[in-house]
């Protein structure tokens, strides 16, 4: 059911100014200009379309993005190149009357950014990836950068003790305060809202931390890794869980090199009966699809990487309320009535496949994950439950 959704890294994260960038030492940010001051003709010509400020604007939001990604030596040539192109652009900018040709030449240097980006990000993410085998390389490496995501990283790795450092607590803090004084979008009040919400992270729990990184990947075109929900299990799935009604519920990716359970003949069987129920309620959702396409994603890696853990008590309030959702529509699909909603015949044919997928999936938690013959019993039946409430509250009255 979810499909993986990939950022569009052109995004718009600065809003109601144009801008152009600075050449200083150190990370370049762009700098806004007054369009009341606009000086040259390219400046002109760019205060005088709201589209151009627009592109302006995401050019150099992407240009501060890719510096942040690049390593010291790399950052020099970035640097450069921008400069080379400042020169171009301000060529083509020049007549106001050819604002397409300025709008082409920003595409085409969008388009190059993006890609670098991309590239710079895949970097910083082989990184990440070598954390369980080689944490303290990888943090020399991160505190190469100077981007959000990096300085994330670094200060999850210090919080968690995984790398030890002098003065645990203030390392911590120093980058936090430096990614949401410099990295986080000023135009995201929700965001700013909700790392804020999050309190002191340097000294609170590691479901304030797992939050924090959250939120800092989700700008990103990075995932999260597994190890991360193998070594903090429930408090990990219940961090990268769907924020419900936020568009940033597609990202970040989490770990997709995990079969999932859910690919089971038995429960692609039961999936046939229950999916063309909930298509259309589905559909209608809106924005809020993405957060149930989020839920269905997280239930099926953890029923899929730590099985165990299904069988955790929740430990967040959202945690709890959702977990007595669930109660509610299991609860609901066995005493289901609405047959205009959900034909009969279906309902009847998805409780007859239940018993086998939980079956088949028991056999598996025996076999592959070693779980004793009861505990692999009751965290088949917990997966069960989680695909079908997570579906069915789709049919179900909002509370």
């Amino acid at each position: 059911m979810p499909t993986s959704v990939r950022r569009n890294l052109r995004r718009n994260c600065l809003a109601g100014a144009a801008f152009v960038l600075s050449f200083a030492a150190g990370p370049a940010l762009a700098q806004s200009f007054d369009c009341a001051k606009a000086a040259t003709q390219a400046e002109k010509t760019i205060c005088a379309s709201s589209g151009l400020r627009s592109v302006d604007e995401q050019l150099a939001q992407t240009y501060a993005d890719l510096l942040g990604y690049s390593a010291p030596g790399d950052r020099d040539s970035t640097q450069k190149a921008q400069a080379a192109w400042l020169a171009q652009r301000d060529k083509a900018c020049a007549d106001k009357a050819k604002a397409n040709v300025c709008a082409a030449t920003y595409d085409r240097r969008t388009e190059e950014l993006v890609e670098a980006l991309r590239t710079a990000q895949k970097r910083i993410g082989a990184i990440v990836a070598g954390i369980p085998k080689d944490p303290k390389g990888a943090a020399t490496a991160l505190a190469r950068y100077e981007g959000a995501a990096a300085k994330a990283w670094l200060a999850y790795l210090y919080h968690s003790g995984t790398v030890a450092v002098p003065d645990r607590q203030g390392e911590v803090r120093r980058l936090v305060a430096e990614v949401v004084d410099t990295g986080l979008p000023k135009n995201d009040p929700y965001l700013l809202e909700e790392v804020k919400n999050l309190g002191e992270i340097a000294d609170g729990p590691t479901e304030n931390m797992l939050m924090f990184l959250r939120h800092v990947l989700s700008l990103t075109d990075l995932e999260a890794p597994c190890f991360l929900f193998t070594k903090h299990g429930q408090t990990a799935f219940e961090a990268f869980g769907p924020f419900w009604g936020s568009t940033r519920d597609a990202t970040p990716e989490v770990c997709h090199d995990v079969k999932s359970v859910y690919d089971l003949p038995e429960w692609k069987k039961l999936a046939t009966h229950l999916d063309p129920a909930i298509a259309p309620a589905l559909d209608e959702r809106g924005s809020i699809r993405i957060g149930y396409e989020r839920q269905f994603m997280i239930d099926a890696l953890q029923a899929s990487l730590v099985p165990s853990t299904l069988l955790e008590a929740p430990h967040s309030a959202e945690a709890r309320k959702m977990a007595e959702a669930r109660t509610k529509a299991v609860a609901a699909f066995h005493a289901w009535k609405d047959f205009d909603l959900w034909p009969e015949s279906e309902v009847k044919a998805a409780k007859a496949a239940l018993p086998f997928a939980i079956a088949a999936t028991s056999k598996l938690y025996r076999e592959k994950f070693g779980l004793a013959a009861n505990i692999a019993d009751q965290a088949a039946r917990a997966a069960g439950d989680r695909f079908i409430a997570s579906r069915l509250s789709l049919l179900m009255p909002d509370d």
